[in-house]
Protein backbone atom coordinates (compact mmCIF):
# COMPACT_ATOMS: atom_id res chain seq x y z
CA UNK A 1 0.00 0.00 0.00
CA UNK A 2 1.39 3.28 -0.53
CA UNK A 3 1.03 5.67 1.98
CA UNK A 4 1.60 9.01 1.14
CA UNK A 5 2.17 11.91 4.08
CA UNK A 6 0.38 15.21 4.09
CA UNK A 7 2.96 17.83 4.83
CA UNK A 8 0.63 19.65 6.47
CA UNK A 9 -0.45 17.14 9.19
CA UNK A 10 3.61 16.98 10.18
CA UNK A 11 3.61 20.58 10.70
CA UNK A 12 0.54 20.56 13.14
CA UNK A 13 1.85 17.76 15.23
CA UNK A 14 5.08 19.61 15.78
CA UNK A 15 2.68 22.61 17.00
CA UNK A 16 1.13 20.28 19.35
CA UNK A 17 4.07 18.61 21.16
CA UNK A 18 5.36 23.06 21.02
CA UNK A 19 2.24 23.39 22.99
CA UNK A 20 2.75 20.83 25.65
CA UNK A 21 6.23 21.83 26.40
CA UNK A 22 5.21 25.27 26.59
CA UNK A 23 2.54 24.67 28.66
CA UNK A 24 4.42 21.56 30.77
CA UNK A 25 7.73 23.26 31.51
CA UNK A 26 6.34 26.16 33.74
CA UNK A 27 4.04 24.17 35.66
CA UNK A 28 7.11 21.66 35.99
CA UNK A 29 9.00 24.70 37.84
CA UNK A 30 6.22 26.22 39.31
CA UNK A 31 5.86 22.41 41.43
CA UNK A 32 9.69 23.13 42.15
CA UNK A 33 10.13 26.06 43.67
CA UNK A 34 6.21 25.09 46.13
CA UNK A 35 8.10 21.72 47.03
CA UNK A 36 11.76 23.67 47.39
CA UNK A 37 9.43 26.55 49.87
CA UNK A 38 7.62 23.41 51.84
CA UNK A 39 10.24 20.94 52.11
CA UNK A 40 13.38 23.38 52.50
CA UNK A 41 16.45 24.26 50.40
CA UNK A 42 15.06 21.69 47.40
CA UNK A 43 13.42 19.22 49.65
CA UNK A 44 16.95 17.59 50.50
CA UNK A 45 17.02 16.14 53.78
CA UNK A 46 20.01 18.97 55.51
CA UNK A 47 19.47 19.56 58.87
CA UNK A 48 17.35 23.07 59.24
CA UNK A 49 19.91 26.08 60.66
CA UNK A 50 18.86 27.46 63.54
CA UNK A 51 19.41 31.27 64.89
CA UNK A 52 22.63 31.76 66.34
CA UNK A 53 21.66 33.07 70.28
CA UNK A 54 23.01 36.27 71.28
CA UNK A 55 26.45 36.78 73.09
CA UNK A 56 26.91 38.55 76.04
CA UNK A 57 28.87 42.09 75.65
CA UNK A 58 32.24 41.64 76.26
CA UNK A 59 33.61 43.01 79.35
CA UNK A 60 35.01 46.65 79.33
CA UNK A 61 38.42 46.23 78.38
CA UNK A 62 40.62 47.80 81.55
CA UNK A 63 41.13 51.53 82.18
CA UNK A 64 45.02 52.70 79.67
CA UNK A 65 46.46 55.44 80.91
CA UNK A 66 46.50 58.43 78.34
CA UNK A 67 49.17 58.40 75.90
CA UNK A 68 52.54 59.91 76.76
CA UNK A 69 51.09 59.11 80.80
CA UNK A 70 52.96 56.53 83.17
CA UNK A 71 50.35 53.41 83.38
CA UNK A 72 51.23 53.60 87.43
CA UNK A 73 49.02 56.72 87.21
CA UNK A 74 46.04 54.99 85.19
CA UNK A 75 42.84 54.73 87.50
CA UNK A 76 43.29 52.17 90.08
CA UNK A 77 40.97 48.95 90.81
CA UNK A 78 38.19 49.06 93.52
CA UNK A 79 39.48 48.41 96.68
CA UNK A 80 38.12 45.89 98.75
CA UNK A 81 36.31 46.76 102.31
CA UNK A 82 39.20 46.41 105.19
CA UNK A 83 38.42 44.51 108.39
CA UNK A 84 38.76 46.29 111.47
CA UNK A 85 40.84 44.86 114.46
CA UNK A 86 37.41 43.66 115.88
CA UNK A 87 37.07 41.57 112.75
CA UNK A 88 34.12 43.08 111.64
CA UNK A 89 33.95 44.87 107.92
CA UNK A 90 35.03 48.54 108.06
CA UNK A 91 33.82 51.26 105.81
CA UNK A 92 35.01 50.69 101.90
CA UNK A 93 38.49 52.34 101.77
CA UNK A 94 39.15 54.36 98.33
CA UNK A 95 42.85 54.39 96.83
CA UNK A 96 42.45 58.46 98.43
CA UNK A 97 42.71 57.18 101.55
CA UNK A 98 45.81 56.02 101.53
CA UNK A 99 48.79 58.48 102.92
CA UNK A 100 50.05 60.49 100.13
CA UNK A 101 53.85 60.86 100.19
CA UNK A 102 55.09 63.14 103.13
CA UNK A 103 58.45 64.87 103.53
CA UNK A 104 60.89 63.41 105.76
CA UNK A 105 60.94 64.79 109.61
CA UNK A 106 61.80 68.82 108.93
CA UNK A 107 64.32 70.58 110.78
CA UNK A 108 63.11 73.94 109.67
CA UNK A 109 59.79 74.46 110.81
CA UNK A 110 59.56 77.03 113.87
CA UNK A 111 56.31 78.55 114.15
CA UNK A 112 55.81 82.18 115.17
CA UNK A 113 56.98 83.27 119.16
CA UNK A 114 58.67 79.61 119.63
CA UNK A 115 61.59 78.27 120.48
CA UNK A 116 62.54 74.50 118.48
CA UNK A 117 65.04 71.98 120.15
CA UNK A 118 65.37 68.96 118.46
CA UNK A 119 66.24 66.06 120.58
CA UNK A 120 67.10 62.39 119.67
CA UNK A 121 67.50 60.75 116.45
CA UNK A 122 65.64 58.89 113.74
CA UNK A 123 62.20 57.19 114.64
CA UNK A 124 63.26 58.30 118.57
CA UNK A 125 63.87 61.91 118.22
CA UNK A 126 61.59 64.50 118.71
CA UNK A 127 60.79 68.50 118.11
CA UNK A 128 60.19 70.43 121.08
CA UNK A 129 58.49 73.54 120.47
CA UNK A 130 58.98 76.12 123.37
CA UNK A 131 56.86 79.61 123.87
CA UNK A 132 59.02 82.53 124.43
CA UNK A 133 56.56 84.72 126.11
CA UNK A 134 56.41 82.13 128.91
CA UNK A 135 60.15 80.89 128.64
CA UNK A 136 61.66 79.75 131.96
CA UNK A 137 58.22 78.77 133.76
CA UNK A 138 55.78 75.71 134.15
CA UNK A 139 53.35 75.48 132.14
CA UNK A 140 51.32 73.04 129.74
CA UNK A 141 52.35 70.52 127.69
CA UNK A 142 51.35 69.01 124.71
CA UNK A 143 52.50 65.71 123.68
CA UNK A 144 51.28 65.65 120.08
CA UNK A 145 51.98 62.24 117.51
CA UNK A 146 50.69 62.87 114.05
CA UNK A 147 49.09 60.53 111.55
CA UNK A 148 50.85 57.67 109.62
CA UNK A 149 53.86 59.09 108.05
CA UNK A 150 53.09 62.70 108.49
CA UNK A 151 56.23 62.89 109.89
CA UNK A 152 56.37 66.56 109.12
CA UNK A 153 55.47 69.09 111.84
CA UNK A 154 54.42 71.52 109.26
CA UNK A 155 51.43 69.52 108.29
CA UNK A 156 49.68 70.25 111.66
CA UNK A 157 51.61 73.55 111.38
CA UNK A 158 48.72 76.17 112.37
CA UNK A 159 47.57 73.71 114.92
CA UNK A 160 50.93 73.90 116.67
CA UNK A 161 51.52 77.45 116.16
CA UNK A 162 48.21 78.00 117.90
CA UNK A 163 48.95 76.23 120.89
CA UNK A 164 52.50 77.86 121.13
CA UNK A 165 50.58 80.71 120.99
CA UNK A 166 48.82 79.97 123.93
CA UNK A 167 51.67 79.23 126.39
CA UNK A 168 51.84 75.80 125.51
CA UNK A 169 54.94 73.81 124.99
CA UNK A 170 54.25 71.41 122.47
CA UNK A 171 56.62 67.81 122.20
CA UNK A 172 56.24 66.30 118.81
CA UNK A 173 57.78 62.73 118.42
CA UNK A 174 58.79 61.61 115.15
CA UNK A 175 58.57 57.71 116.18
CA UNK A 176 58.88 56.38 112.75
CA UNK A 177 60.75 56.90 109.79
CA UNK A 178 60.14 56.77 106.40
CA UNK A 179 59.78 53.67 104.35
CA UNK A 180 57.05 53.41 107.91
CA UNK A 181 56.04 49.79 107.66
CA UNK A 182 57.02 49.13 110.89
CA UNK A 183 53.78 48.75 113.20
CA UNK A 184 55.17 47.24 116.21
CA UNK A 185 58.05 49.53 117.96
CA UNK A 186 55.98 52.92 117.38
CA UNK A 187 55.02 53.56 120.54
CA UNK A 188 58.05 52.48 122.06
CA UNK A 189 59.44 55.19 119.79
CA UNK A 190 57.21 57.45 121.13
CA UNK A 191 58.24 56.86 124.71
CA UNK A 192 61.73 57.45 124.16
CA UNK A 193 61.25 60.73 122.26
CA UNK A 194 59.44 62.04 125.27
CA UNK A 195 61.66 61.14 127.50
CA UNK A 196 64.44 63.01 125.74
CA UNK A 197 62.25 65.63 125.21
CA UNK A 198 60.95 66.86 128.85
CA UNK A 199 64.73 66.89 129.80
CA UNK A 200 64.07 70.44 127.40
CA UNK A 201 60.26 70.98 129.21
CA UNK A 202 59.64 72.31 132.52
CA UNK A 203 56.00 70.65 132.73
CA UNK A 204 53.52 71.97 135.60
CA UNK A 205 52.68 69.09 137.71
CA UNK A 206 49.49 67.88 136.54
CA UNK A 207 49.38 69.43 133.26
CA UNK A 208 50.28 67.33 130.68
CA UNK A 209 47.62 66.07 127.70
CA UNK A 210 48.66 63.62 125.25
CA UNK A 211 46.55 64.06 121.62
CA UNK A 212 46.94 62.36 118.29
CA UNK A 213 45.29 61.95 114.87
CA UNK A 214 44.70 58.99 112.87
CA UNK A 215 47.69 56.17 114.01
CA UNK A 216 48.48 59.05 116.81
CA UNK A 217 45.21 59.12 118.03
CA UNK A 218 45.99 55.39 118.94
CA UNK A 219 49.34 55.85 120.29
CA UNK A 220 48.07 59.17 122.51
CA UNK A 221 45.98 56.56 124.36
CA UNK A 222 48.38 54.08 124.54
CA UNK A 223 50.73 56.63 125.56
CA UNK A 224 48.63 57.26 128.88
CA UNK A 225 48.22 53.31 129.46
CA UNK A 226 51.72 52.83 130.04
CA UNK A 227 53.67 55.92 130.88
CA UNK A 228 53.50 55.29 134.71
CA UNK A 229 55.20 51.84 134.41
CA UNK A 230 58.07 53.55 131.99
CA UNK A 231 58.92 56.14 135.03
CA UNK A 232 57.25 58.92 132.48
CA UNK A 233 54.63 61.48 133.86
CA UNK A 234 51.04 60.32 132.53
CA UNK A 235 48.57 62.55 131.05
CA UNK A 236 45.80 64.68 132.95
CA UNK A 237 43.44 64.32 129.46
CA UNK A 238 44.01 62.86 126.28
CA UNK A 239 42.52 63.44 122.85
CA UNK A 240 42.06 60.69 120.47
CA UNK A 241 41.10 62.12 116.84
CA UNK A 242 40.10 60.42 114.28
CA UNK A 243 42.29 57.16 115.49
CA UNK A 244 43.05 54.25 113.98
CA UNK A 245 45.66 50.75 114.51
CA UNK A 246 45.37 49.83 110.39
CA UNK A 247 45.17 51.25 107.24
CA UNK A 248 44.83 48.41 104.27
CA UNK A 249 48.59 49.11 103.46
CA UNK A 250 49.81 47.61 106.30
CA UNK A 251 50.09 43.96 106.69
CA UNK A 252 50.15 44.18 111.11
CA UNK A 253 48.11 46.93 113.01
CA UNK A 254 49.50 49.02 115.77
CA UNK A 255 49.44 46.82 118.71
CA UNK A 256 46.81 48.16 121.49
CA UNK A 257 48.05 48.57 124.61
CA UNK A 258 46.06 47.53 128.09
CA UNK A 259 44.17 50.85 127.92
CA UNK A 260 42.28 49.54 131.26
CA UNK A 261 45.68 50.63 132.69
CA UNK A 262 44.85 54.45 132.24
CA UNK A 263 44.60 56.14 135.40
CA UNK A 264 41.32 56.54 137.30
CA UNK A 265 39.97 60.14 136.68
CA UNK A 266 41.55 60.81 133.31
CA UNK A 267 39.65 62.35 131.05
CA UNK A 268 39.36 60.63 127.75
CA UNK A 269 38.00 62.52 124.60
CA UNK A 270 37.76 60.04 121.26
CA UNK A 271 36.65 61.70 118.09
CA UNK A 272 35.20 59.61 115.06
CA UNK A 273 34.29 60.64 111.58
CA UNK A 274 30.94 59.96 110.16
CA UNK A 275 32.74 59.83 106.08
CA UNK A 276 35.96 58.74 107.47
CA UNK A 277 36.94 55.90 105.05
CA UNK A 278 40.77 55.53 105.97
CA UNK A 279 40.18 54.15 109.56
CA UNK A 280 36.16 54.07 110.14
CA UNK A 281 35.21 54.60 113.87
CA UNK A 282 36.13 50.49 114.69
CA UNK A 283 39.39 51.85 117.10
CA UNK A 284 37.50 54.74 118.36
CA UNK A 285 35.04 52.54 119.62
CA UNK A 286 37.50 50.00 121.30
CA UNK A 287 39.44 53.07 122.75
CA UNK A 288 36.21 53.90 124.48
CA UNK A 289 35.05 50.18 125.76
CA UNK A 290 38.78 49.37 127.08
CA UNK A 291 39.56 52.43 128.73
CA UNK A 292 37.41 51.41 131.57
CA UNK A 293 38.77 53.01 134.55
CA UNK A 294 39.04 56.92 132.35
CA UNK A 295 36.16 59.57 132.20
CA UNK A 296 35.56 59.25 128.50
CA UNK A 297 33.05 60.26 125.81
CA UNK A 298 33.03 59.44 122.06
CA UNK A 299 31.92 61.89 119.58
CA UNK A 300 31.24 61.57 116.20
CA UNK A 301 31.59 64.28 113.89
CA UNK A 302 28.89 64.79 111.47
CA UNK A 303 29.32 67.85 109.74
CA UNK A 304 30.70 67.12 105.72
CA UNK A 305 33.27 69.90 106.71
CA UNK A 306 35.41 68.16 109.21
CA UNK A 307 34.02 64.72 109.36
CA UNK A 308 37.02 62.88 106.77
CA UNK A 309 40.42 61.43 107.69
CA UNK A 310 42.07 64.09 106.45
CA UNK A 311 40.29 67.53 107.81
CA UNK A 312 42.12 67.49 111.25
CA UNK A 313 45.05 68.44 109.23
CA UNK A 314 43.12 71.93 107.80
CA UNK A 315 43.06 75.09 109.21
CA UNK A 316 40.11 76.37 108.27
CA UNK A 317 37.34 77.88 110.77
CA UNK A 318 35.51 74.32 111.02
CA UNK A 319 39.04 72.45 112.00
CA UNK A 320 39.52 75.18 114.53
CA UNK A 321 36.24 74.94 116.10
CA UNK A 322 35.80 70.87 116.01
CA UNK A 323 39.77 69.86 116.47
CA UNK A 324 41.46 73.12 118.19
CA UNK A 325 39.15 74.32 120.55
CA UNK A 326 38.26 70.71 122.54
CA UNK A 327 41.99 70.36 123.05
CA UNK A 328 42.39 74.13 124.32
CA UNK A 329 40.04 73.42 126.88
CA UNK A 330 41.37 70.18 127.71
CA UNK A 331 44.49 72.41 128.33
CA UNK A 332 42.93 74.60 130.47
CA UNK A 333 41.11 72.21 132.42
CA UNK A 334 44.23 70.88 133.67
CA UNK A 335 45.16 74.60 135.36
CA UNK A 336 41.61 74.57 137.03
CA UNK A 337 42.65 70.54 138.35
CA UNK A 338 45.96 71.20 139.52
CA UNK A 339 44.70 74.50 140.80
CA UNK A 340 42.23 72.71 143.08
CA UNK A 341 44.76 70.10 143.39
CA UNK A 342 47.07 72.61 145.14
CA UNK A 343 44.94 74.40 147.52
CA UNK A 344 44.97 74.28 151.13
Amino acid sequence: MLRVHDATDGSGRRRVRSLIVAVFVPVVIVVGILASAVLGDGGTDRPTVLPTPALDAAPAPPALAPPGQDPELAPAPPVPPPVQEDGEPGPAVSPEADPSPEPEFSTDFVPDGARRVDVGSGARGAAVFLPLRTAGRPGPVVIFLHGWVALDPRRYGPWIAHLVQRGTTVIFPAYQTKPAYDTITPLANVLAGVRLALEQVQLAPGRLVTAGHSAGGALAADYAAVAAFDDLPAPAAVFCVYPGRKLRHLDVPIPAANLAAIARGTRLLVFAGERDTAVGSGTARRIIATATHADTTLKIIKDDDVDEHSAPRSFDGAAQRTFWAPLDALVDATADASATAGAP
